[in-house]
């Protein structure tokens, strides 16, 4: 095993597209340096490009196929409404197993897709979406490091809960709010950083994610949404976030030293939301889904949206956010306060041969009997021809601005995928206009195209990649680095070998030739982990809990 540290900064939804022109203006210095004496370059994140799939493939080397992670929810095949999973979902062994188990110390800090904590040799704080007791004793490993933690730097949030702001456009508010999360959570990695020992350091700063999203329509002159009046007020903000996270990196770097690796990725990019494409109305409209009775009354009129809409009226806004769930559950068969029609209650299941599940997948399903628990469609030449029949209407579809072709890109499943949890993957994935167009499952919009609602900026592809440290080229581009890759490359220069099953690679370009030859490449056998059915999915209650924090975060 070769001696020396590993630090690895996670920059949830970082671009080059932001930073690169930032670095031309003499700003963001130590992601400079590091990359003028490393290499860089774009990282290839998941398709689609999504929180839990991507960081879930870093984390294992393994793509979704492999590792069963697609989405925030579990697959169609638990029910139409869909129950929120967690790490113990993940069906494959991670990174921080594998370290943790030959010896070598593990501290994590607010990574995506970590609750409930591994049983690591370190700490291991989880980060984001996941659904817990932050006062409890066991949403941390180990428990009492949380309590070490707020002792010293009093509300470190790891859940973020302030819709008000954002529904009632106190947009200052809101900014201030993520300062303060921010320099907490700076303070907690810090301290963590002298305090523990370790061998293997991973904070992850989710900062400009939450930025991205909710305020690209000011920085971006392009945005159909983009206001001169208001954005002068706000354009700066997005770049200000960036180099708040540059400013910490130094920090971290100059309390590692010279002789510690260091790695920085991103699980995807970023871009702007210009559009939305209601995907189950194209499907009504084509045939391939059908609505209960009871239904056409009720969208005729624009029910419940008009019903919020009113409510918005009169002062009551972000009313639908903020009633708990369990307080409408007899509303909540049929109506879901925060999404308009509960469409699962709507849809004729009977008829229906194909849907579109979560904005997160970018994807539809077909109706599969013996997947979808009221499926219709035989597996094999009838699947084959829905889908295929779908792909050829999707392709016809015309854009609204120019009445041209629109400009969408299609695949299948086993196209981007590979492995045995294959089959619970959408079926179709699709991408319109570069993912400036999301694809929306609501159902209260009659229309097949409208603007975006709270959010204007969305996820990209290529996320970002850059690493320094012993025996790594200097000024060195990278091209082809995959997300999946990481991992690998993280247990390379750890001289710890790369089980066989990982599907991405050790990232050899980015090394010099001497390193390369001093140090080879070894293999271990398969790292197996069995998972049994239900394992990892969260309750109704800690569903509805992580749906409130994702639509805060602006992913819906």
């Amino acid at each position: 095993m070769h001696n020396g540290k590993l630090v690895i900064l996670g920059i949830d939804s970082a671009t080059f597209d932001i930073i690169n022109p930032m670095l031309k203006e003499g700003k963001l210095p130590n992601l400079s340096r590091m990359m003028e004496g490393g290499a860089s370059g774009p990282l290839r994140s998941t398709i689609p490009p999504a929180t839990p799939s991507a960081w879930v493939s870093f984390m294992t080397g393994k793509n979704p196929g492999k590792h069963g992670v697609f989405n925030f929810y579990v697959s169609p095949s638990y029910g139409y409404i869909r129950p929120a999973l967690n790490s113990k979902y993940i069906k494959a062994k991670t990174i921080w197993r594998i370290l943790s188990d030959i010896g070598l110390r593990i501290g994590v800090i607010n990574l995506p897709m970590t609750y409930p904590p591994e049983t690591v040799n370190g700490f291991l704080i989880p980060g984001m979406q996941q659904s817990f007791d932050e006062g409890s004793g066991n949403f941390a490993y180990p428990p009492e490091i949380m309590q070490e933690i707020r002792e010293r730097f009093g509300n470190y949030r790891v859940l973020y809960a302030d819709l008000e702001s954002l529904y009632t456009n106190n947009l200052d508010r809101f900014i201030e709010e993520w300062r303060q999360i921010f320099e907490i959570r700076k303070q907690a990695i810090l301290y963590l950083l002298e305090q523990k020992e370790w061998d293997v350091f991973m904070p992850v700063f989710y900062s400009i994610d939450v930025i991205q999203h909710h305020f690209w329509r000011f920085f971006d002159k392009k945005h159909p949404q983009y206001d001169p009046a208001v954005s002068k007020k706000y354009e700066n903000i997005i770049p200000e976030f960036y180099e708040m996270i540059d400013a910490a990196i130094g920090e971290i770097l100059k309390k590692i030293g010279d002789d510690t690796t260091v790695i920085v990725v991103s699980d995807h990019g970023a871009g702007p939301e210009k559009g939305a494409f209601y995907v189950n109305n194209w499907l009504h409209d084509q045939g391939f889904l059908a609505f209960r009775k009871m239904f056409s009354p009720l969208r005729r009129i624009r029910f419940p949206h008009i019903f919020y809409k009113v409510l918005r009226r009169l002062g009551f806004r972000g009313v639908a956010w903020t009633v708990p769930l369990d307080k409408l559950k007899t509303l909540g068969k049929v109506i879901d306060p925060r999404e308009g029609f509960n469409i699962p209650f709507f849809v004729n299941w009977k008829k229906t041969t194909a849907y579109s599940g979560s904005q997160l997948e970018q994807g539809i399903y077909i109706n599969l009997k013996g997947r979808e628990p009221l499926g219709i469609v035989e597996r094999g030449k009838e699947y084959e021809a829905v889908r295929d029949s779908i792909i050829k209407k999707l392709k016809e579809i015309k854009d609204p601005s120019n009445g041209e072709p629109l400009d969408i890109e299609i695949c299948k499943k086993e196209d981007v995928y590979y492995g045995p949890f294959v089959d619970e993957a959408p079926d179709i994935f699709i991408k319109i206009k570069g993912i400036e167009y999301l694809m929306q499952k609501e159902l209260y919009h009659t229309g097949l195209f409208g603007l975006p609602n709270k959010s204007s900026g969305t996820h990209r592809m290529e996320g970002i990649f850059i690493m320094k440290g012993k025996g790594i080229k200097t000024n060195y581009t990278v091209n082809t680095a995959d997300i999946i890759d990481i991992a690998p490359t993280i247990l390379y220069c750890l001289g710890v070998p790369v089980p066989e099953d990982m599907d991405g690679r050790v990232l050899n370009e980015v090394f010099t030739q001497e390193y390369l030859g001093n140090n080879p490449v070894t293999h271990s056998p398969a790292a197996e982990i069995k998972i049994k059915r239900g394992e990892g999915v969260f309750d109704e209650e800690e569903s509805e809990k992580i749906r409130r924090s994702l639509r805060d975060l602006g992913y819906f």
